[in-house]
């Protein structure tokens, strides 16, 4: 007789996620500022852990290995700074406020399953200063981005989100840079699904940087996220016109579209998302759907393996 799988949290208070949901939010690891992808999760207050996630935007089989490992290691909201980067900064003036038919599909090269090493290298990371050390270089130097990124990132850790938001503010208050800052702050707001607030922060932040392609995709996302497919085609329509090898603003452009049933555009977008990232089954499987709703099976049936063992090399 089997037994029901244990599903008691690894740590005193921090709740298992569903399996059969996706995070919500998350960073681009290449750029200071975040971007909305998904996986972020947030937890709640000291005293509480509730994890917030929503369904995917176009449904996914399951939830993928490496989010479980790192929704159980802690809730990461900001990227943060290596350690040489977080230091007592110079400082510096405060700035003044400122479809019809069939395209055809040609075969996209194998997707090369990631390489993970059999032994790995036993030099420890570099560790992050301790929260008190954020503390006090904050105080110093409230409008440094880094230091801010930092504290506001050991902050929500330890489930203080308006903590977290507060000093995002205060550094832009202090003549941080607004873009980078209101981008942090509506990924911190996305993730606890206060979508409004989030809309607003990126409102902001294109006042002061208009054409800036990493506000115009998470406006974008942050359309999906709350299905409104027509808003979403906008800006990242306009990412993806002067960044063509972005593979997140394609992707994404591909889900809104095929939301509102421009399949031919939809095919398209996937496919120029799964050249430019072979290691997004999910692109894969976009074109297998958009494929199937052109009564296109046969060609489906291919990209959706592929989706499948892309997937499978994720775990």
């Amino acid at each position: 007789m089997s037994t029901p799988r244990d599903r008691s949290p690894p740590v005193p208070g921090l709740a298992i996620p569903d399996p059969d949901q996706l995070t919500l939010g998350g960073l681009d690891p290449g750029t200071a500022a975040p971007v909305l992808s998904p996986e972020i999760v947030a937890t709640d207050d000291e005293q509480g852990a509730d994890t917030y996630r929503e369904p995917p935007v176009c449904g996914e089989w399951s939830f993928d290995h490496d989010e479980v490992s790192a929704i159980r290691a802690g809730a990461t909201i900001v990227p943060t700074p290596p350690m040489g980067q977080v230091r007592m900064p110079a400082p510096r003036p405060v700035p003044h406020a400122a479809a019809s038919g069939a395209p055809a599909i040609a075969p996209l090269a194998p997707a090369p399953l990631p390489v993970r090493p059999l032994i790995r290298s036993m030099t420890p990371p570099t560790p992050l200063p301790a929260l008190d050390e954020l503390k006090s270089i904050h105080d110093a130097h409230p409008g440094d981005e880094q230091t801010a990124l930092s504290l506001s990132n050991a902050l929500a850790r330890r489930g203080n989100i308006e903590g977290a938001l507060g000093v995002l503010q205060r550094a832009i208050d202090s003549g941080g840079d607004g873009v980078m800052l209101r981008c942090a702050r509506a990924t911190i707001l996305s993730g606890r699904l206060r979508y409004d607030d989030a809309e607003r922060e990126l409102k902001r932040a294109l006042k002061l940087k208009p054409d800036d392609p990493t506000i115009l995709i998470q406006q974008g996302v942050l359309a999906c996220r709350r299905a409104k497919w027509r808003e979403a085609v906008e800006p990242l329509a306009r990412v993806v016109k002067h960044d063509p090898q972005s593979g997140p603003a394609h992707f994404y452009l591909g889900e809104s579209l095929n939301k509102l049933d421009r399949l031919g555009e939809a095919l398209e977008a996937y496919h120029r998302a799964a050249e430019l990232e072979p290691e997004n089954w999910r692109a894969f499987k976009g074109v297998g759907i958009v494929l199937d709703r052109m009564g296109r099976s046969s060609e489906a049936a291919e990209f959706y393996r592929r989706a499948r063992d892309g997937q499978r090399g994720m775990s």
